[in-house]
C-alpha cells in the first residue's frame, strides 16, 4: 500500500490576495504580485451602470428609432436637459467581443433621463436606478457582467451611458490603454477565473485583479492597444449594423467594371490580414504581461482562433450581406453618392441620390417568378448592373448565385429570386435580432402576395398604397392567370393534363389566400394606421398583426399582415 502524500501550505500564504480565497493550486507569483503593485480597486472602483427599471420601455436598438432623434456627442447630464434629441448611445451587454465596444443601443435620456428617474412599476414605487450619474458620457473601459467563462474588457468612447449589464471603469487616461491591455489578456482572465469561477464578472472581481505598471513596457504596449483597437472598430464598421458604416466592402470605390469575385478576394484577404494581425497583437499582450507577473509557468501566450473576436471572409455570409446593402440601396436607406446612411427618418433629401433614384415610396413587391419590372429582384438585377457595369453582368450574377446555392436547373436569376422570395427575411431578422428596419407584408405560406417596406419611410397612407399601386394588380394578374390555365387544362391531354392541374391548384390556394388577406388590407388601409419610430419596432410591428375583420357575409377572418417575429 502506498504512503499518502499530503502537501501543507499556512492559511497566511494567502493574506496577500484580497478576501483571501482558498486558491491552494496558485504558485508563488501569484501571490507576490499583490505584493508587488496596487490592486485594481485602488487605481479606479468598477462602477454599476443604469438600471432603467424597465428596458422594454427605455432601450432601442439604435436602427429602430430615427437617426436625426439620437444624440452622438453629450459629454454629460446637463448636456441633456436641453437637447431636442431622445435617445442617447449605451453600452449594454452584447455579444463577447473585445477591444471596441459593439454599439447597438441607444437610451431615452432626455432631460437628464426624467422619464426614467419618474417612471412606477405595479406596485406603485420608482423601479429605476440611475446609478453613478456623474460618469455618464465619459470615457472609459467596460465590460459585460455575464460571459461564458470569458471575460472581454473593451474601450468605452466619450458620449455613452453604460447600464448595469455593462459595467465600467474609469482611470487617468494615462494608464487607460495600458489597463485595457491587462484586462484583455489571459493573465487578467486566470486573476478572475480564481477569483469567482462562474459566469458572472462582479465588480468586487475586477477591483481585485493585481495591478502593475511596468512603465518601461508602457508604450509598447500602448502601440498594441492602437493597433487592436483599429483592427476591432474596422472589422465592426464593415457591418451595416454599425452606425458607422459607410458602404458595404464588396462595393467599394472604383468597383465599375470589376467582378464581384475580384472584390470578394480582396475582401477576403483583408479579412486575413486583420484577424491574423489581432490575433499576433493579442498573443504578444499575453507574452508580456505573462512575463510582468511572472505567470510563465501557469500561461501560455497562444490565443485560440474562436476568440479572436473579427470575422474572416465567408462567401454565402458576405454575398448575403451585399444583397442586403443593395436593398437598402433601393430603398433609399443607402445612397450611391454618398458614404453611410442617407436616410434613416426626418427630412427626405433628394441631394443624396443623384447616380441612382431609390424606389419612389420605399415598397418593393416580391415575386414568385422574374421579369416584372417593379419587383425586387428586377430591381436588383438593375442596380447589379449599375454598381459593376453591364460588361461583367453575367459573371456577377453567377458568382451571386454560387454563393447562395443555386440549384442545378435554374438559372442565376431564378437562384436570386429564390433567395429573395425564401431566405432574405429569415436573415434580416437574423442580423437585426428581430427588430428589422424592413418589413415583409405577405400573405401567406402560399405567398399569394409579398411586398418589402423600409420602415423608416412608412407614414399613414402606405397600406393604402401598397392596396391599390400593388396587392389589386397583383390579385388581377393572378386570377386571369387562372382563367388562362382553365383554357389550357380543357384542352390538355395525359402528362401536360396533370402538370397544368397541378400548378393550377397552385396558383389557387395562393389566389385564395391572397383574396382573404386583401380583405385585411383594405379593412387596415381604411383606418390610415400611424406609427411612431420612438415606440420601437416591437410595438409598431404589433398593430399589424393578428388583425380579426367580420366579412360581408358575417364570418371572422383574422390574419397577420407582416410576416411573424421569428
Amino acid at each position: 500500500m502506498s504512503p499518502k502524500i499530503r502537501f501543507e501550505l499556512g492559511s497566511d500564504s494567502y493574506s496577500d490576495i484580497p478576501e483571501i480565497p482558498i486558491a491552494y493550486w496558485v504558485n508563488d507569483n501569484f501571490r507576490k504580485s499583490f505584493a508587488l503593485g496596487k490592486i485594481l480597486g485602488h487605481v479606479a472602483e468598477p462602477r454599476a451602470g443604469l438600471a432603467t427599471g424597465n428596458n422594454d420601455l427605455f432601450e432601442r436598438f439604435w436602427f429602430e428609432v430615427a437617426w436625426n432623434n439620437i444624440k452622438f456627442d453629450a459629454q454629460s447630464t446637463e448636456d441633456t436637459k436641453n437637447a431636442k434629441e431622445k435617445w442617447y448611445p449605451c453600452n449594454s451587454g452584447g455579444t463577447f467581443r473585445k477591444w471596441s465596444f459593439n454599439n447597438e443601443l441607444v437610451v431615452n435620456w432626455q432631460n437628464d433621463g426624467y422619464e426614467i428617474r419618474h417612471f412606477v412599476n405595479g406596485k406603485g414605487k420608482l423601479a429605476a436606478r440611475p446609478q453613478n450619474t456623474q460618469f455618464y458620457f465619459k470615457k472609459g473601459l467596460t465590460w459585460n457582467k455575464l460571459s461564458s467563462n470569458r471575460f472581454a474588457a473593451k474601450f468605452k468612447e466619450e458620449g455613452f451611458i453604460f447600464d448595469d449589464t455593462s459595467r465600467s471603469i474609469f482611470v487617468d487616461e494615462s494608464i487607460l490603454r495600458y489597463l485595457l491591455a491587462l484586462l484583455c489578456s489571459n493573465v487578467a482572465l486566470y486573476y478572475l477565473k480564481v477569483f469567482n469561477p462562474t459566469m458572472s464578472f462582479t465588480n468586487g472581481d475586477i477591483s481585485r485583479i493585481p495591478f502593475i505598471l511596468d512603465n518601461e513596457k508602457k508604450a509598447n504596449i500602448e502601440d498594441i492597444v492602437d493597433s487592436c483597437l483599429l483592427l476591432s472598430m474596422d472589422d465592426w464598421n464593415d457591418s451595416e449594423y454599425s452606425w458607422d458604416f459607410t458602404r458595404h466592402p464588396l462595393t467599394e470605390e472604383h468597383t465599375m467594371g470589376k467582378l464581384i469575385s475580384y472584390k470578394y478576394m480582396e475582401w477576403e484577404e483583408k479579412c486575413q490580414h486583420r484577424f491574423d494581425k489581432l490575433k499576433e497583437n493579442e498573443e504578444e499582450i499575453n507574452r508580456i504581461f505573462i512575463d510582468i507577473y511572472g505567470m510563465q509557468d501557469e500561461l501560455k501566450p497562444d490565443v485560440q482562433d474562436k476568440d479572436v473576436t473579427v470575422r474572416l471572409a465567408d462567401k454565402e455570409r458576405d454575398i448575403r450581406s451585399l444583397i442586403s446593402y443593395l436593398v437598402g440601396v433601393a430603398m433609399g436607406r443607402y445612397s450611391l453618392d454618398v458614404p453611410g446612411l442617407a436616410y434613416a427618418g426626418g427630412k427626405w433629401d433628394e441631394s443624396k441620390y443623384v447616380s441612382y433614384q431609390p424606389d419612389d415610396d420605399g415598397i418593393i413587391p416580391i415575386y414568385n417568378g422574374i421579369g416584372m419590372e417593379d419587383g425586387l429582384t428586377t430591381v436588383l438585377i438593375k442596380l447589379i448592373k449599375q454598381i459593376y457595369g453591364e460588361d461583367t453582368y453575367k459573371q456577377n450574377i453567377d458568382f451571386i448565385a454560387e454563393a447562395l446555392g443555386k440549384n442545378n436547373n435554374e438559372s442565376s436569376e431564378e437562384s436570386l429570386n429564390r433567395y429573395l422570395n425564401d431566405g432574405f427575411y429569415a436573415d434580416h431578422l437574423k442580423v437585426y435580432q428581430k427588430r428589422p428596419i424592413y418589413w415583409l407584408f405577405t400573405s401567406g405560406k402560399k405567398a399569394g402576395f409579398k411586398c418589402l417596406i423600409y420602415m423608416h419611410r412608412y407614414n399613414e397612407d402606405t397600406l393604402a398604397r401598397i392596396n391599390a399601386k400593388y396587392f389589386l394588380p397583383e390579385s388581377t394578374r393572378k386570377k386571369n392567370e387562372l382563367e388562362e390555365l382553365n383554357g389550357k387544362i380543357a384542352h390538355a391531354e395525359g402528362r401536360d393534363k396533370v402538370r397544368l392541374e397541378k400548378e393550377r391548384q397552385n396558383l389557387a390556394a395562393a389566389y385564395n389566400e391572397a383574396i382573404e388577406y386583401g380583405q385585411i388590407l383594405d379593412h387596415m388601409a381604411n383606418r390610415y394606421i400611424s406609427i411612431d419610430l420612438d415606440d420601437g419596432v416591437k410595438e409598431n410591428y404589433a398593430k399589424f398583426q393578428g388583425v380579426e375583420i367580420v366579412t360581408d357575409g358575417g364570418s371572422k377572418v383574422k390574419k397577420d399582415l407582416l410576416s411573424p417575429l421569428k
